[in-house]
């Protein structure tokens, strides 16, 4: 896809990958919707692109408002234009053990890193097949492909971002509407603070995964994976239906562990 004169909304913009992303697809030319339910962050964000002569455009709400997010999508059309790229970002996190997990974070996480894709897609994506033409980038994880100790609530939402992206595609094909799933390792972008990294893998630089996304719109990738080796070989690995064997695997490589030391940052509004 050309992306000049295209617009891109990007979900969870404020900060973090979402922040990049935005700034890549201002990049390629795009005319850039920001949003994010930190209305604060994200106009600074939004004011220190366009201070750099980038479009942008920011709306504030929380993507979980299934009303909201309906309610924003007519609002982009009307201000902006019909929106050819919809980027899924938005996400949080709470990396304790599953029996720890207070009833709130578990919704919260649901409620923002599944719902608010699934309502994203119903409130723009109609408008895209009726177009005859769209992209759908929806951010997952390489957690979305095997649970992995203390990061439980969070596998669940991106098991489920995989499995409905999976769906739509086929619902879709040949509609001219396409979709790409982003399956990043461990990025340094804060979301994981204190976490430590196995010594299999590393952090992933946030502008690498970034770049990564924007190519694999220009180029219709269906899913892409940072870093590639690493995410397929897990993938392939509970594709086997041996979970004990990653279960070993995982201990004997201290991937089991690399959460105990996570730091929540209380000071998002999430």
């Amino acid at each position: 896809m050309e992306l000049r004169g295209k617009v891109v909304l990007v979900t969870g913009a404020a900060r973090g990958m979402g922040r990049l992303h935005a700034e890549n697809f201002c990049r390629e030319g795009a005319r850039v919707v920001m949003t994010d339910v930190d209305e604060a962050e994200l106009n600074r964000a939004a004011g220190e692109l366009r201070d750099r002569g980038y479009q942008v455009h920011a709306y504030a709400f929380d993507v979980s408002d299934r009303e909201a997010c309906f309610r924003t999508a007519e609002r982009v059309r009307e201000e902006v234009g019909p929106v050819d790229v919809l980027v899924n970002n938005a996400g949080i996190t709470d990396c304790r053990a599953v029996l720890d997990l207070p009833e709130r974070s578990v919704r919260r996480m649901m409620e923002v890193n599944y719902f608010g894709y699934v309502w994203m897609m119903q409130a723009l994506v109609p408008d895209m097949v009726r177009r005859g033409s769209g992209h759908v980038v929806n951010v997952c994880s390489v957690a979305g492909k095997t649970g992995t100790a203390k990061m439980g609530g969070y596998c669940a939402t991106k098991f489920a971002d995989i499995g409905i992206t999976d769906a739509i595609r086929q619902e879709l094909r040949g509609s001219g509407v396409s979709f790409t799933i982003v399956n990043p390792g461990y990025v340094a972008t804060g979301m994981f603070e204190g976490a430590k990294v196995p010594f299999i893998t590393r952090w992933q630089d946030p502008g690498k995964v970034s770049e990564a996304l924007v190519e694999a719109v220009k180029r219709n990738r269906a899913e892409i994976c940072v870093p590639r080796f690493n995410v397929r070989l897990v993938a392939f690995l509970r594709g086997l239906c041996l979970p004990k064997l990653l279960d070993f695997l995982f201990h004997l490589l201290r991937v089991d562990r690399s959460m105990d030391t996570w730091k929540e940052n209380r000071g998002r509004p999430f």
